[in-house]
């Protein structure tokens, strides 16, 4: 899983803002604003690895 989180980290997410991403061996493999639908995909997508599924913050979100 650190594989896809580092290759998460590394790219511009941008255009996901908002949504949840599904990112396996190092893929964008799925992305919607419904985490049961990036779940499904990612499930039928992925086949035996597990994917990495985060939230990608909006630009007027605060992480502390």
């Amino acid at each position: 899983m650190t594989t896809n989180y580092d290759y998460f980290m590394s790219m511009d997410v941008s255009p996901y803002a908002g949504q949840w991403v599904a990112i396996c061996d190092e893929k964008l493999i799925a992305h919607s604003s419904s985490f049961k639908d990036v779940y499904q995909l990612a499930k039928s997508r992925c086949g035996r690895s597990k994917p990495f599924i985060a939230m990608v913050p909006t630009p007027d979100t605060m992480i502390l």
